[in-house]
């Protein structure tokens, strides 16, 4: 089978051919022709006067399409695309069918180039019973609001939305995994092989990143966001179904904590699985040991910047039982929702610093921050802090029925400016013996919040 390793092809908006290197010539059906449409199946040909438009407002786009081969059958390849500075279109081409091995034209979905459902499944399960016991990392992928989506701008912006994703998908996964098609505009990524959390990361947090970078509105959110939930065999599960059952349980995490987020199965954070089904009562951490505060903030540097990569949901677990807090969250883009968030439980009673107070998920919104005037109570450092909000947000209506309806007695809160599209953290006293927060304690925060910020710009 002739299969198409690497092939390039310059051309010009029009998508008229300005050159081509020989491994597209020895590929192709028609290598004399003068466009890059003689071809491409013509099904697909709008995906390439989708790529020139979005190659107007963004340097580079992945994209899936059928190609005829020397033989006159078509097959599928991967494309990366970047506009030059000349004004000129570089397309790189690569034939799925040298990254993924011998594909049969029926274990495609025509609509995304992946895997369709039944091939990915099967390929999984094939994992799952291997002799070799190696880790299967399933991830189930999921396009966010994509109902909305579909009525708001069309079902056709849909299906280029969809298309963008299984792009962004296969190339950051590359030759370290396969993905599939599994339902309407939910997917299926397989990661083979690896078992460290954060090498995950790495996949996860890169396939996000850019599908919230490919469609952003007037206001500098992300149109298009995508959920994530992941679980590992047989680490944790001894089969596919319940494995991919454990998946999905992360993905419903995910989305239940304000989506455009991955979740990654973690049975201390989220349960052991017992029999097949997740059972939360076992979990034994979502608790936080109080911390020296000084050594917290010394900690947070190495955990940070250090050797420790330590996660950014540690820190605020840990920030939460230190200074006594009873909530807190980090917004990040959509104020809406909490990126990140914890809330006190329960408290052991003791008085010591061994004592392990309770720290469970949480969800709160922000919106109440737009309020006009409301952002010039903070100072030169991004920090406003609230110890009596009847008197200081006397004058700010939503910033004071939100205090009031949530019973919140002090709240700390920081400005982040230098992470994508800003953000906050806020922290917040609930209890009616709570005290205010002392200048010393003011002066950490600050420092735990900048550096938070800076994380969060830089993973």
């Amino acid at each position: 089978m002739t299969t198409l390793k690497d092939g390039l092809i310059v051309a010009n908006t029009e998508l008229d051919i300005i050159s081509v290197d020989d491994n597209y010539r020895d590929y192709v059906c028609e290598d004399g022709s003068e466009t890059i449409f003689a071809n491409v199946h013509p099904d697909d040909q709008h995906l390439l006067y989708e790529m020139v438009e979005t190659l107007s407002s963004q340097d580079k786009v992945s994209l899936c399409f059928r190609m005829c081969k020397k033989n006159g059958e078509y097959s599928w390849v991967t494309a990366g695309c970047e506009k030059a500075d000349d004004g000129t279109i570089h397309i790189n081409f690569q034939d799925i069918a040298h990254i993924e091995g011998d594909i049969r034209a029926t274990e495609i979905d025509y609509l995304t180039g992946l895997y369709n459902k039944k091939a990915i499944t099967d390929y999984a399960k094939k994992l799952c019973t291997s002799q070799s016991r190696h880790f299967v990392n399933l991830c189930i992928v999921d396009i966010d609001n994509f109902k909305q989506i579909n009525d708001s701008f069309g079902h056709a912006f849909g299906d280029k939305v969809l298309r963008e994703v299984a792009g962004i998908i296969m190339e950051v996964l590359g030759k370290d995994g396969r993905a599939g098609r599994i339902g309407g505009d939910e997917l299926m990524l397989i990661i083979d092989d690896i078992e460290d959390k954060s090498d995950l990361r790495v996949y996860l947090k890169g396939i996000r990143e850019r599908v919230e970078a490919t469609h952003i509105d007037q206001n500098g959110f992300p149109q298009v966001t995508v959920s994530m939930g992941l679980g590992t065999y047989p680490s944790y599960v001894d089969n596919y179904e319940d494995l991919f059952n454990l998946a999905d349980r992360m993905l419903y995490r995910a989305k239940n904590r304000g989506k455009n987020r991955y979740v990654i199965y973690n049975p201390d954070i989220h349960g052991k699985v017992v029999n097949g089904e997740l059972d939360e009562s076992t979990v034994k951490i979502n608790s936080a040991t109080v911390l020296d505060k000084t050594k917290l903030v010394l900690d947070t540097i190495d955990g940070f910047f250090g050797s420790m990569n330590e996660a950014i949901t540690t820190l605020l677990m840990k920030i939460a039982a230190t200074y006594d807090l009873d909530e807190a969250y980090i917004f990040y883009k959509d104020i809406s929702k909490s990126f990140h968030g914890y809330k006190r439980v329960a408290d052991s009673g003791s008085s010591t610093n061994t004592n392990i107070p309770k720290i469970v998920d949480s969800i709160s919104s922000l919106s109440y921050i737009t309020e006009p005037g409301f952002e010039s109570k903070f100072n030169a450092n991004g920090v406003l802090v609230i110890d009596t909000p009847q008197t200081q947000l006397s004058r700010t209506k939503e910033p004071l029925r939100f205090f009031e309806e949530n019973g919140i007695k002090h709240a700390f809160l920081y400005k982040m400016q230098s992470v994508p599209f800003d953000g906050y953290i806020a922290l917040y006293n609930t209890r009616e013996l709570s005290r205010k927060f002392p200048q010393p304690d003011i002066t950490d925060l600050t420092y735990l919040s900048k550096m938070t910020e800076i994380a969060l710009k830089t993973r």
